[in-house]
């Protein structure tokens, strides 16, 4: 209940200034603070040793930076078949996006078994087991502070 409770506060700490930068046109540092809150609510919750976070932190923000440029990839192939689809592509064009789709999806999982491979030069079977249970929860829990908030914004309306 106490995870619950700072989560919950953090993340309301988050939106309040999210909407203050809003207010200043400032929409860029919301995603980086949420990134450095989990950060350092995995290290928390793996409590792991300094050198451990050293070099657990560095593989995680590599792996993160990694995964970001194969979204960027994904979602810009995506675009070209939203465009497509409202255009008179033919056959061989939208074939030709898909196989790049394709291609970025086995890249995309070959990074994840290459991150999971590192994590067991650096953490034990256990903590990699609390690290991939903490993603889930931690994205299920972000997901559900914002509907939370969101419902009280709209009480106040």
């Amino acid at each position: 209940m106490k995870y619950f409770a700072t989560t919950v506060l953090t993340l309301l700490l988050f939106v309040a200034g999210s909407a203050a930068a809003q207010l200043h046109g400032d929409r860029s540092k919301w995603p980086d603070r949420i990134e450095s809150y989990k950060k350092v609510r995995m290290l928390e919750a793996l409590k792991l040793d300094e050198e451990q976070s050293v070099k657990f932190v560095t593989r995680y923000t590599k792996h993160q930076e990694v995964m970001r440029g194969f979204e960027k990839e994904r979602n810009e192939l995506i675009d070209k078949l939203d465009t497509l689809s409202h255009s008179d592509g033919n056959e061989g064009e939208y074939d030709g996006i898909y196989s790049d789709l394709l291609d970025i999806d086995k890249r995309i999982s070959g990074e994840r078994q290459k991150f999971m491979s590192e994590l067991k030069e650096v953490l034990s079977h256990k903590q990699i087991a609390q690290y991939i249970v903490f993603e889930r929860n931690f994205v299920q829990e972000l997901r559900q502070a914002v509907r939370d908030v969101q419902r009280e914004r709209m009480k106040d309306r």
